[in-house]
């Protein structure tokens, strides 16, 4: 068996591409942690990045960090096709030792598993959280079920399906019931969130929202302004709990992707415009600023396979509100945080619930749990140990 593995990695959009959250982020870390235990990753994707497209790379791999090569295929319709990846990505793969294809509902996923399964390669497949029933019923829902039937039924049992939690796990196992399936986890770098520039509450609460001298409780929530995202439910439910909890605000951070108008309909119609603000998409150590400046993190999503954001605010020391829709109950299971049913009136629970405790100690605690238990490095060697088994067999 090879030590050091050449491995394909087949996604419809990569780093720099950040407008699709989380599982870009997943994405990159993965492969630098693989690339650190020697593994080449040679990743084929497009140059999708929503608004920001990426400048096409097509002809050569181009060499991002050390180990890890990226070629950026032109997409020819937003989110689903690029015909010179049709035409070369036998070649890509052909090249690799095994392949690990990730997403479901792109074009790059079938042709990924196809080229795969012809050369005979090891293949991994990541569906990164879009098996969930919200997503299987949500957008051009009558096409999903044929386009599992015929692209990715013929190769279900023949790969490894890498999953994030046993949540994401019983949904491939709910369309595919003897498929091989294995859960590792996403991860955090502990050390990006250890020296957060911390604010005086009233020159971070000016600095989104433009008032002077507020020194109310922050709850913040950063995600992409997607149905998905069940921002509107968190919303409603902060409506109901500034009853009982009057001097608190809430931030949220994240790109329009379709449902900022909306949003800023019913904070009007809700008369929450000096309580409820859209702060638009933030990055970098801005980030990091703000989750460790806020005094609680919720966010109501309708599906998660993993929910990276949630893991970066508990490493950035705040508690964590999450719906019962992600994979987050052990920090109730703990008594660190909430994981409530995905409605108004038990997020408004939670959240009040929550606002009354020492959210300066959760916040330590979540911190200190996921810090033992997610991290990359750790992921990394599980994801090293999986591909030199398959190759083994």
């Amino acid at each position: 068996m090879k030590t050091n593995i050449k491995l394909s990695v087949v996604i419809p959009s990569f780093y720099p591409a950040v407008v699709y959250g989380g599982w870009v982020f997943s994405s990159l870390n993965t492969c630098k942690e693989l690339a650190l235990l020697g593994t080449a990753c040679y990743v084929s994707t497009t140059n999708d990045n929503g608004k920001h497209t990426i400048a096409p790379e097509e002809k050569l791999f181009k060499k991002i960090f050390n180990n890890i090569f990226v070629k950026y295929y032109k997409q020819n319709v937003k989110e689903r096709f690029s015909i010179n990846m049709l035409f070369g990505l036998y070649s890509d793969i052909k090249s690799c030792d095994m392949v690990h294809v990730q997403g479901i509902f792109s074009a790059s996923t079938p042709l990924g598993l196809f080229f795969a399964n012809l050369l005979g390669k090891k293949t991994i497949l990541s569906p990164h959280g879009c098996l969930g029933e919200w997503c299987l019923s949500d957008g051009n829902s009558l096409m999903k079920k044929p386009y599992l039937f015929f692209f990715i039924q013929p190769y279900a049992h023949k790969i490894v399906w890498h999953v994030t939690s046993e949540q994401e796990q019983n949904e491939v196992l709910a369309l595919y019931p003897k498929a091989q399936v294995t859960i590792i986890p996403n991860g955090i770098y502990a050390e990006e969130f250890a020296q957060p520039q911390l604010l005086e509450r009233s020159h971070f609460i000016k600095q989104y929202t433009g008032i002077d001298g507020c020194n109310d409780k922050v709850i913040i929530s950063m995600a992409r302004l997607h149905k998905k995202k069940g921002l509107d439910i968190l919303i409603d439910a902060f409506a109901i709990a500034l009853q009982t909890q009057p001097n608190t605000l809430l931030l949220i951070a994240g790109e329009d992707f379709g449902e900022a108008n909306a949003l800023r309909e019913q904070i009007v119609s809700l008369q929450l415009q000096n309580k409820v603000f859209l702060v638009g998409q933030i990055e970098g150590q801005e980030r990091i600023d703000f989750f460790a400046n806020a005094d609680l993190f919720a966010l109501s999503s309708h599906n998660e396979n993993f929910g990276l954001v949630y893991a970066e605010a508990m490493a950035a020391g705040t508690p964590i509100l999450a719906s019962n829709n992600t994979p987050w109950k052990e920090v109730a299971d703990l008594g660190i945080g909430k994981w409530v049913a995905n409605t108004p009136a038990e997020t408004a629970k939670g959240l009040t619930e929550m606002l009354d405790k020492d959210l300066a100690l959760l916040g330590q605690l979540s911190k200190e749990f996921v810090i033992s238990k997610y991290t990359w490095k750790s992921i990394g060697q599980k994801f090293n140990q999986l591909f030199k088994q398959m190759l083994e067999q």
